[in-house]
């Protein structure tokens, strides 16, 4: 077959026959001469060292039966544009002959670029609305949805799940609202949860359930260590002084209820609800304190304990 009478000139994309073999002429069309002419000018006949130094040197190792393309980058100008070419073959022997046709992509490329580049900016926007709907935006703690949600993912990926619920309540916090406006109540709401963040455990979660009230599920360790860190917590919280819009400066304390995991309930309603009332014995106690949840402390029936919790209550 004499390659040179293959009608190239038929074909509108950049298209080359040779054999496969160095030093064989390159037979190209017109527009497959527009990709040579910075290297070989108009009228040289290119050689397979030439196309292959066109194509980055892929030649040299390019196996024309394996079917796959080459990709290259072609300067034309003083543009560069990206190239998919096909390999054909047309005629086997001791040397392969092949057709060689260019596909320009470059317009695909940097369609797929900015795709590519919207598409992050659109996970980066969901990525925000996930963590804005899951968090208190005043405090940046795990809303009460995001608690609830991770513990069922907790409670659902091990067998031998164990943790603490403890809500943390601050106390006498609707005083700084009523003497110092509620900007210093807010205030006191962030500066109480970086807090007690910087003490809790790795494996935590800490969420504002509410008003003044946060959570704690801590799934660290066992439930001494985790009431340990929230006594931390509290001494942390019992040292600061915090300016006030007048001349004095406050401290914050916050009392406490822990429930345990297994023994005092196995939903995250159940254990809110001990770790509540655990939390209102620790504000009829004196406040400022930790306590963990039992159920000897409601056998007893302490009805002048009982009454101060309910008159508790029914002020907050």
């Amino acid at each position: 077959m004499d390659l040179g009478d293959f009608p190239l000139d038929s074909i509108s994309l950049p298209a080359a026959v040779f054999r496969w073999e160095a030093g064989e002429h390159v037979h190209v069309n017109a527009a497959f001469r527009a990709l040579m002419e910075d290297r070989l000018g108009s009228d040289k006949a290119p050689l397979f060292e030439d196309l292959d130094a066109l194509l980055g040197g892929q030649l040299q190792d390019f196996n024309p039966e394996s079917g796959d393309s080459i990709i290259q980058e072609i300067k034309i100008g003083r543009k560069r544009h990206s190239f998919e070419l096909t390999v054909g073959l047309i005629a086997r022997g001791e040397t392969n002959a092949v057709l060689l046709l260019g596909v320009d992509k470059s317009d695909v490329v940097k369609a797929e670029a900015k795709l590519s580049s919207y598409v992050g900016i659109i996970e980066e926007n969901n990525r925000e609305l996930q963590r804005l709907a899951n968090t208190d935006p005043l405090t940046e703690a795990a809303n009460r949805r995001a608690l609830f949600n991770r513990f069922e993912e907790l409670v659902k990926q091990a067998s031998d799940f164990h943790c603490t619920v403890s809500i943390l309540d601050i106390d006498h916090f609707k005083r700084y609202n009523d003497e110092y406006g509620h900007d210093f109540g807010d205030f006191v709401l962030k500066t109480f949860a970086q807090q007690v963040r910087v003490q809790l455990a790795d494996k935590t979660i800490f969420a504002r359930i509410g008003g003044e009230e946060f959570c704690v599920v801590d799934y660290s360790g066992g439930a001494e260590m985790a009431r340990e860190k929230l006594q931390g917590a509290l001494d942390a919280v019992r040292d600061l002084q915090l300016d006030t819009p007048k001349t004095e400066s406050v401290n914050i304390t916050f009392s406490a209820g822990v429930a345990e995991y297994g023994r005092d309930g196995h939903t995250l309603d159940d254990l809110l609800k001990n770790a509540d009332r655990a939390l209102y014995y620790a504000k009829a106690n004196g406040r400022s304190c930790v306590i963990p949840y039992s159920a000897e402390l409601f056998e007893k029936r302490d009805t002048t304990l009982i009454a101060r919790v309910d008159n508790l209550k029914s002020r907050e």
